[in-house]
């Protein structure tokens, strides 16, 4: 008798992994990205497997207990089991998973007006994944499954990812400015903070790459322009007499329309795959909550700037 299962589960979550797996078995593999149209395309689609007697795996996100239903109803009729493979990626591992699947593809974390010019719907901006988690329904055995398994969350980084980084946060991390703003406009206002070079020279000489990621919301606020950013962060390195590799994001935090902002983990998923860094053997020095919940996301070690320099 022929078999179904719906693989199901946030955006960017691994289905495509777990779907190739049934189609390597033999499976009919139904994707609406695969097939075009909508997903109640498929149904159609579905019947016609049916009839031929194959085995088939359905391949989307069905957040919610009406999408999944033309398909569980077909499945009644033609008298066959469906199951359900329910992905446990949390929303923060589909983030990580779509920053990774865009600099695979593309060499580069894609920024707000690039991923909405893009045509694939494998690259979608984060309210995407945001919308999925207010829609999401839980499935169940009530709604006509026969059994539904839990698949664990798989991330799958590049084999030769095995080098180690310090990560530094900047501003309350490394430096300070000396009238007290919140971020420096000018490099004449930077202070750098006492016990900084000499724990970022025993790093180095201990082979870590040094990499330095901030956010830079005063761009979008129009309190500083690019350049300022930069001449800052240059002037920053030529003080602590580091080459301190950096990337920051320039975008507002609300409403929140891109991958590069910490806490989202855009800008060290960018550094794992240029880098080959293993995230477990990296650490992030910070001095907020974010720049911890960023290091968590990402896998980092995550140490407070207190601490670390302390």
């Amino acid at each position: 008798m022929a078999k179904i299962v719906m693989v199901m589960g946030y955006p960017s979550a691994g289905k495509s992994s777990i779907a190739n797996f049934y189609k390597d078995q033999g499976f009919i593999w139904l994707n609406r990205d695969k097939e075009g149209g909508k997903v109640s395309d498929l149904v159609p689609k579905m019947i016609d497997a049916l009839r031929k007697g194959k085995d088939i795996v359905l391949d989307n996100t069905f957040p919610t207990i009406e999408s999944r239903k033309p398909f569980i109803v077909v499945a009644k009729k033609h008298d066959v089991t469906i199951t359900c493979d329910w992905l446990q990626a949390t929303i923060e591992d589909s983030q990580f998973n779509a920053c990774v699947r865009m600099v695979k593809h593309y060499g580069k974390l894609l920024m707000p007006d690039e991923i909405k010019s893009n045509p694939s719907p494998n690259i979608f901006p984060p309210a995407v994944l945001f919308k999925y988690r207010k829609l999401f329904e839980q499935p169940t055995v009530a709604e006509g499954f026969g059994r539904i398994d839990k698949r664990p969350f798989v991330r799958n980084l590049p084999k030769k990812c095995k080098n180690a980084a310090l990560i530094l946060d900047y501003d309350g991390t490394l430096r300070r400015t000396k009238d007290g703003a919140k971020w420096p406009v000018d490099p004449q206002n930077i202070a750098i903070l006492s016990g900084r070079i000499a724990v970022l020279r025993k790093y180095e000489k201990k082979g870590y790459a040094l990499l330095g990621v901030s956010n830079q919301s005063g761009i979008s606020k129009g309190a500083l322009t690019h350049a300022q950013a930069k001449a800052c962060f240059d002037a920053t390195n030529r003080m602590l007499k580091m080459d301190i590799e950096y990337a920051y994001c320039p975008h507002s935090p609300a409403p929140i329309s891109c991958y590069c902002r910490k806490p989202m983990s855009g800008l060290g998923v960018a550094f794992i795959m240029k880098h080959n860094l293993n995230p477990s053997e990296c650490v992030f020095v910070g001095d907020q909550t974010t720049d911890k919940t960023f290091a968590g996301r990402c896998g980092f070690q995550f140490v407070h700037a207190d601490d670390f320099f302390g």
